[in-house]
């Protein structure tokens, strides 16, 4: 068991989670092994109070189970990237449902829109500024309400949602999202 322990090492993320899609529970091991820290670091981000953080780590381990099994080997991201906004996404759905709380900020200026795929500090460090360069670029080139309803439709939220939270009506939220389409489209084709 040890070899065969030894040769998933050498295995990337992608190559694991095939494995571990086909029941290959030591695959799925070292999967939960390399994925810890992201998982406890999210836990720790988004505990409120009214989910401890054990619990949360626990929503973000199901969230990591349903990227294994929903991942595609051919799409053009990382396993690491997408199990990522799988943990993520479960965490925040666990918040909403139990506390009705929502569980990020429109502001979430240390929150990576998408994971590196690396652990090397220096490449993070990178990809942090880069975020941060396109932060700033956005909110240049952006009114502030055009930019908070950005920041709140890439995180998931509902119209009703982005409403509320800006105390705003879901019209204001579909104009300002029709503005954004028109400035964004041409190059990032996000909305």
């Amino acid at each position: 068991m040890n070899a065969l322990l030894t040769g998933l090492n050498d295995l990337s993320d992608e190559e694991l989670a095939v494995l571990a899609r086909d029941k290959n529970e030591e695959a799925f091991t070292r999967l939960v092994s390399r994925c810890s820290g992201m998982l406890q670091a999210l836990s720790t981000k988004y505990s409120l109070g009214s989910l401890e953080s054990d619990d949360l780590v626990q929503e973000g381990l199901l969230g990591l189970m349903s990227a294994v099994q929903t991942y595609c080997p051919s799409a053009d991201v990382t396993f690491r990237t997408y199990a990522y906004a799988c943990a993520r996404n479960r965490m925040i759905s666990a918040l909403r449902r139990r506390s009705g709380v929502e569980a990020t900020s429109l502001d979430d200026e240390d929150e990576p829109l998408f994971s590196s795929g690396s652990d090397d500090p220096a490449s993070l460090l990178v990809r942090q500024e880069e975020l941060q360069q396109l932060r700033e670029r956005l909110r240049a080139g952006l009114s502030s309400l055009e930019y908070h309803v950005l920041m709140a439709y890439l995180s998931g939220f509902s119209y009703r949602e982005i409403a509320q939270r800006l105390d705003i009506t879901e019209k204001a939220v579909d104009n300002a999202r029709q503005r954004l389409r028109r400035k964004l489209a041409p190059s990032l084709f996000l909305l």
